[in-house]
């Protein structure tokens, strides 16, 4: 090969494509970047709609869990209501106990078995009468 055939070959080469994809190279590039950018996009897009997934879930598990809080102080507030009742029945009863174990008007009376409905009865009326 001598210096001609050479560079009748670069010129050809030059002329034909070759010219082309030089002056084209930026653009190639640039269509590449915005295509890897468009690609990444897409995964943060698919990223952020799983997140958004995660937090809905999360979300309503802690609904949930407020509701069931919710009922359980419900709950523990009608039981602490009965318990202050009981306490306040039970206190009662304390101070109005007959402390006299020989007492006949003793309720009930010491001995004290269960009565018939007739000895209620009876027993009621007595006690009303007084």
């Amino acid at each position: 090969m001598d210096w001609a055939s050479i560079i009748v070959a670069l010129i050809g080469a030059l002329a034909g494509g070759g010219l082309i994809g030089l002056l084209t190279i930026r653009e190639y590039k640039k269509g590449l970047k915005i295509e890897n950018g468009a690609k990444e996009d897409s995964r943060w897009t698919i990223l952020v709609g799983q997140l958004q997934d995660q937090v809905e879930k999360q979300n309503d598990r802690l609904e949930k869990k407020d509701a069931r809080i919710t009922e359980l102080e419900d709950t523990n507030a009608t039981l602490r209501h009965e318990l202050d009742d009981t306490r306040t029945a039970l206190v009662k009863a304390t101070l109005l106990r007959c402390s006299k174990l020989s007492c006949p008007d003793r309720v009930p009376p010491l001995g004290y078995s269960e009565l018939t409905t007739d000895e209620l009865i009876a027993e009621k009326k007595r006690l009303n009468l007084e």
